[in-house]
């Protein structure tokens, strides 16, 4: 009777685990943006049934924009609670403000309110302007991005100044905050991504790292934003093998066509 009732116990939570990623997933945005000049794809995969990475587009118009990486710290359906919060809040600030560093202030002043003592999260804010053939970037803690130049074939790692999400609740999350505004032109390529790439391990506990990330960058950014995420993901899969992953995993590349 007792293994009975515990079997039923886990089985109930199991659901729930289950309707929770139901939710996560339809929180995801369900068609990517379409737009004239970028190509977008994307890849995302928690590494228990719900998580702490996030993504989200808003397009404002044919000209205009934004998409948001970002990691909750911890994992599971607290992460994963965070993680929809702060995707809904994004859409709503990315309405009124194409800044990057403006909507990090919105998001960290609203997130502040709610986050618990010790809890923080990370993100990285892109905005895409067609007019000006323009990429502005800001990051709060997250990792850098990197983009590759086609014309000179090489990739920099974007170094944005600035502090997580939710740990800093005055001032000080402001002027630590800075924006990294760049020209591109057509072949260029932005990879957003959370720590779930970089230190993935395999079985001799070595990481993935930046360099195999810039490396599987560099060998796919001439073929469509789709098949640079498919080439990254079979690098990776290729370096852990059969072992589980330690944390989520989200890429997101934005080629300019």
């Amino acid at each position: 009777m007792l293994l009975a009732l515990e079997l039923a116990d886990k089985l109930t939570t199991r659901d729930e685990l289950e309707i929770a990623r139901e939710i996560q997933v339809s929180l995801e945005p369900e068609h990517l943006p379409e737009t004239p000049w970028l190509s977008i794809s994307f890849f995302s995969k928690p590494a228990k049934i719900v998580g702490g990475d996030f993504f989200n587009f808003v397009k404002r118009n044919d000209n205009q924009m934004l998409s948001i990486v970002g990691d909750v710290a911890g994992k599971g359906v607290p992460a994963a609670l965070y993680a929809a919060h702060i995707q809904s809040m994004f859409e709503s600030l990315s309405e009124q403000s194409t800044s990057p560093a403006n909507i990090l202030i919105g998001l960290n002043h609203l997130i502040c309110k709610r986050l618990r003592a010790g809890d923080f999260i990370t993100a990285v804010i892109a905005f895409f302007e067609s007019g000006e053939k323009s990429l502005t970037i800001a990051r709060a803690g997250h990792n850098w991005p990197l983009y590759y130049n086609s014309h000179s074939k090489t990739i920099e790692p974007l170094k944005p100044k600035g502090v997580c999400l939710g740990i800093d609740k005055e001032m000080g999350f402001y002027t630590n905050l800075e924006e990294k505004k760049l020209s591109v032109k057509s072949g260029d390529v932005l990879l957003l991504y959370s720590d779930g790439i970089t230190e993935a391990m395999n079985a001799s506990q070595h990481m993935f790292d930046q360099s195999r990330l810039e490396s599987a960058l560099k060998e796919s950014a001439h073929f469509s934003a789709e098949r640079i995420v498919e080439s990254i993901n079979l690098r990776l899969d290729e370096f852990v093998k059969s072992e589980e992953p330690h944390d989520d995993v989200t890429i997101v590349a934005i080629k300019v066509k």
